[in-house]
């Protein structure tokens, strides 16, 4: 049997592996993160990130890192923290970066869990 770290940990790390771009979907047998499209507004860009809880234990915290990119150049990196997800529930939550104004993409990953 499989532990539940171990399910967490391969689907962390298939995240990171196979980065997300706008409007994707990773999953993994515990957590499936969803971003949506990077938006910009005078203030900077975001980008709007749910966490679906795909396992039987209530999840307190999931982390969700992003990088923002305009083309091929690195913007800078912001995160998240969602909380209280309970099974079956999805968290949702945007991550934004200040400044950030001429953002076109973002790649975003689940980080971490507690």
């Amino acid at each position: 049997m499989t532990s539940f770290s171990a399910v967490l940990a391969f689907g962390v790390a298939a995240c990171v592996a196979g980065v997300a771009a706008p409007a994707s979907a990773q999953s993994s047998a515990a957590l499936q993160l969803t971003t949506g499209k990077v938006v910009t507004d005078p203030a900077g860009a975001f980008i709007s990130v749910s966490v679906k809880n795909g396992t039987t234990a209530p999840i307190s915290e999931t982390y969700v890192a992003c990088e923002f990119f305009a083309g091929n150049r690195a913007l800078g990196k912001s995160s998240t923290t969602l909380f209280s997800i309970v099974p079956g529930v999805t968290g949702t939550d945007q991550v934004r970066l200040l400044g950030g104004t001429s953002a076109n993409r973002a790649t975003c990953a689940i980080t971490g869990h507690k």
